[in-house]
Parts: C-alpha cells; sequence; structure tokens
C-alpha cells in the first residue's frame, strides 16, 4: 500500500457498516494482526480510534467490506505521517469539555455511539468515544447520556486535582 493516494478522513462521511457482508475475507488471523497493530497506534492516533474501533467490532468474523475500511485507514495514515498532539504552557486551570453523540448510529444494534474530549488549561487531557450501553429512543436522550458520562469524567478530574492542590475553575461542558 506504499504508493495508495492518501486520503483525508479515516471514514467516508456517511459510511454504515455492519456486521455482515458480500464476502468473508479469506484470512481471518491475518485481519486480527493487522488490526491488532492499529489497536496500538491509535493510542497515540486519537483521530483513527473510531475507525479502529469499527474494524475491531468485527475481528471475529471478517469480510471484505471491514477489510477496505482497514485499508482507507491505511490511505489515511500515509496522508497524516506529521499530525500529533501538541502541548502548551498552561495558561490557566480551567477545565473545559465538549460531548456529541451520534443516535441509532450502529445498523447492528441500533446502539448510539457518544464521545468526550477534555481539556485542562488548553491542553487536550482525556477522551472517551464509546457505544452507549442501552438504546435510546431519541437523539436528545442520546446527547443527555453522552454529557452525563463527560460529566462523570469531568467531576473525576476535578477531585484528581483538588487533591493534587490545583485549584481550578468550574469545568465547563
Amino acid at each position: 500500500m506504499d504508493g495508495v493516494k492518501p486520503v483525508c478522513t479515516p471514514l467516508g462521511s456517511n459510511v454504515k457498516i455492519q456486521k455482515g457482508g458480500t464476502e468473508r475475507f479469506k484470512d481471518p488471523t491475518f485481519y486480527r494482526s493487522v488490526v491488532g497493530a492499529l489497536q496500538y497506534l491509535h493510542l497515540t492516533r486519537l483521530d483513527i480510534s473510531v475507525a479502529v474501533n469499527k474494524v475491531c467490532q468485527y475481528m471475529h468474523d471478517p469480510f471484505v467490506e471491514h477489510w477496505e475500511l482497514f485499508k482507507r485507514i491505511l490511505r489515511y495514515l500515509k496522508g497524516t505521517a506529521d499530525y500529533g498532539l501538541y502541548l502548551n504552557s498552561a495558561k490557566g486551570f480551567s477545565l473545559h469539555a465538549y460531548s456529541d453523540a451520534d443516535w441509532d448510529g450502529s445498523l447492528d444494534d441500533r446502539r448510539s455511539t457518544s464521545g468526550y474530549c477534555i481539556y485542562f488549561g488548553g491542553n487536550f487531557i482525556s477522551w472517551s468515544a464509546r457505544k452507549q450501553k442501552t438504546t435510546s429512543k431519541s437523539s436528545t436522550e442520546a446527547e443527555y447520556r453522552g454529557v452525563a458520562i463527560a460529566t462523570s469524567d469531568l467531576i473525576w478530574i476535578q477531585s484528581l486535582l483538588m487533591e493534587l492542590g490545583v485549584l481550578s475553575t468550574t469545568p465547563i461542558l
């Protein structure tokens, strides 16, 4: 895949991946091996975490469509090899969080995915993106669940900062 054309996103817009497909992948062991390597890479490349999560959901029974998604992630990585997180000196001790959810995003079980990121003093310190444990009846309910998950992490981080003697302002969500 060295000579492939890079893409600007790890997932195509409006891509919906599901459990089944047109044709089973011929070597599931190889699929598990290369997708497992992506799991280690996503620890330092947060921008691919949702896409890696998608390909990992089908490790037990991969189809050709899942392999195509894996190859798209590689094409994205080729074009973004110089991306990274930058830390700046803190301009204050404020906590800010951003949260979002996609209602009914999974075609397999109809559960929503919610995610959040938390900044401390302008620096990115915590994030999460995962399927919600229950099925939401509306987009509003999915968003509220996402905010609740982010709020619990904010409260934990604020209590940790207080134990460390760092006084932060009230978190903003």
